[in-house]
């Protein structure tokens, strides 16, 4: 059976991010859950267990959590996670991870993280929005938005973008 979530919630991915991150910025902490759900998505959400294969018992949960992605100004944003740093509140939750999810899948996935936040965390903000901003999904939902009129972001559509830039 897979699992459909890494994460419990979108809560608890944004606490791992918040407590890796050296440089604890706001666009720095809504980039970087965004990119590892992306990047997540594109990868370990994408295997195919279609096929039988002797060397993959155990699946990888189809998506890091649920997401809540709008498209704002200055790229994707999770309102949630956005008013919880804002009223610095973020530090008051757990990583927890689905309790469901064998050590090895969490192993192998908090080192894809790790790996993934410390890159994020050598990217000046201004950087990451501007990444932000090269994806269709993001381009799709800021057109049908206005600066106060948030649009979702369709995570089926940033998945499709991370699928193709990961094959590249």
């Amino acid at each position: 059976m897979i699992e459909e979530s890494f994460f419990k919630s979108n809560k608890s991915a944004a606490a791992y991010l918040y407590g890796h991150l050296k440089n604890k910025t706001p666009i720095k902490i809504q980039k970087g859950l965004y990119f590892l759900w992306a990047f997540y998505a594109g990868t370990y959400g994408n295997l195919d267990y279609s096929a039988p294969s002797e060397f993959q018992s155990e699946k990888y949960p189809r998506q890091l959590f649920e997401p809540n992605f709008e498209a704002w100004r200055y790229g994707p944003v999770d309102n949630e996670i956005w008013k919880l740093d804002k009223n610095d509140e973020l530090k008051d939750y757990s990583a927890a991870v689905n309790g469901k999810i064998n050590s090895e899948i969490q192993n192998d996935v908090m080192m894809f993280l790790d790996d993934l936040i410390n890159q994020i965390d050598d990217i000046n903000d201004f950087g990451l929005v501007e990444r932000s901003h090269q994806d269709q999904a993001w381009k799709d939902a800021f057109a049908r938005s206005n600066e106060h009129d948030h649009q979702p972001i369709d995570a089926a559509a940033i998945k499709e973008d991370y699928v193709a830039y990961v094959k590249e």
